[in-house]
């Protein structure tokens, strides 16, 4: 018997106890919403409850989102991901990494795989290793130019990004970057699409996920969460932007399928349930043998001695989503097998094909990741069925 009072206690407590704000979760079994929850705030300071069709950033939760998108391509015969990244974006056929000061062709091409297995070495801003300076300069320059109202394309980005050194030689090693913001613009070239046309027509409105998009309207600003760094009596408005993911309420030029998609707990539980379930209300996004391909692992022995962060343990990697291998290592009570990933703000996803279960839970705080509150509900979950 499904327990709702369990997991509601859990969330309850995270939320009295001043380890969180604000938080929805919404599970989805068998293509079916099994349970939805929320308590909290959305907004401390004007007292606004946080609801399961709260706007949240996704950040991360968005590479989810461009991993489907990308084997929809794949499936579609439009990719293969041993294709090179120059073939796309001509800029990378020059693509270099810089070791002792000195700057070294890589040994072989950039692929798509790379960019899906997060092995191609293109850096985030802010990465102090060597080959990440030049493409934080131009995450700098994309953050500048929106300041300014002169804002660069998704394409725009990936050309300039294309001209930067990479950390390393290509599928060396594992490192969190800006692979998925430069897939986006790769569907851009395939095509023909602005990324978020190709979202739009593809998953969002396939699936009914009609509050899930680049930006957040004028006429829903009302349910946008606040961000927060922290919470409880540590709260505060975060008065910073990360990786130029501003409160947008008209469509972006720069798509960032790494960051970018604005959505609720309710409307990504939605793909959750496709993904999990084969189908959501009769919409399918993914065949049932490509889902089982993307939650395969993709890295190495070599690439996973860099695949090292807590939140990785027990995981493998691929198509930007972890992949659950150790249960036990992990500290989740889930299938093998079971994928999905999680945002800087806290927002979180896991799907259970074997199962037929899906896990969302959202909230909205600055450096969150993975939290205890998503993985005491995943237990609380799967301890039900």
């Amino acid at each position: 018997m499904f327990n709702e009072k369990k997991i509601n206690d859990i969330m309850n407590r995270f939320i009295d106890c001043g380890t969180e704000t604000g938080a929805a979760a919404v599970v989805m079994k068998n293509g079916e919403e099994l349970y939805r929850y929320s308590c909290g705030l959305a907004d401390a300071e004007k007292g606004r409850a946080f609801r399961e069709d709260t706007i949240c950033k996704a950040f991360s939760c968005s590479k989810v989102i461009t991993g489907t998108a990308a084997m929809q391509l794949l499936e579609s015969g439009l990719i293969e991901l041993d294709n090179r990244l120059e073939w796309y974006i001509p800029e990378f056929a020059d693509a270099a990494f810089i070791e002792n000061g000195k700057r070294i062709p890589v040994s072989r091409p950039i692929t798509l795989r790379d960019l899906l297995d997060m092995t191609s070495g293109i850096a985030y801003p802010g990465d102090g290793r060597e080959g990440g300076q030049e493409i934080s300069d131009v995450w700098g320059e994309l953050d500048a130019g929106t300041k300014e109202g002169r804002q660069m394309s998704t394409l725009e980005f990936a050309h300039k990004a294309g001209k930067c050194a990479v950390m390393f030689d290509a599928g060396e090693q594992w490192s969190y970057g800006s692979s998925a913001d430069i897939f986006g613009a790769v569907v851009e070239t395939v095509t023909g699409k602005r990324y978020g046309d190709y979202l739009k027509e593809n998953i969002f409105e396939p699936l009914g996920m009609a509050d899930t998009a680049f930006y957040c309207p004028k006429d829903k600003l009302d349910r946008l969460a606040v961000l927060y760094e922290g919470a409880g009596e540590n709260r505060k408005v975060l008065d910073w932007v990360n990786l130029c993911i501003y409160d947008y309420t008209e469509e972006p030029a720069f798509q960032s399928g790494g960051a970018g998609i604005f959505t609720t707990a309710e409307d990504l539980a939605k793909l959750g349930a496709a993904l999990s379930n084969g189908s959501y209300k009769g919409v399918r996004v993914l065949g049932r043998k490509t889902v089982e391909f993307m939650r395969m692992n993709a890295l190495t022995k070599d690439q996973r001695r860099t695949f090292d962060w807590d939140s990785c343990r027990g995981f493998g990697y691929a198509n930007f989503v972890r992949i659950l291998e150790d249960p036990n290592k992990a500290s989740l009570i889930a299938s093998k097998g079971s994928f999905g990933w999680d945002g800087w703000t806290g927002t979180y996803i896991l799907v259970d094909p074997d199962e037929k279960l899906s896990t969302v839970l959202f909230v909205q705080r600055a450096g969150a990741g993975t939290t205890s509150l998503s993985k005491a509900v995943v237990n609380a979950v799967y301890s039900m069925i």
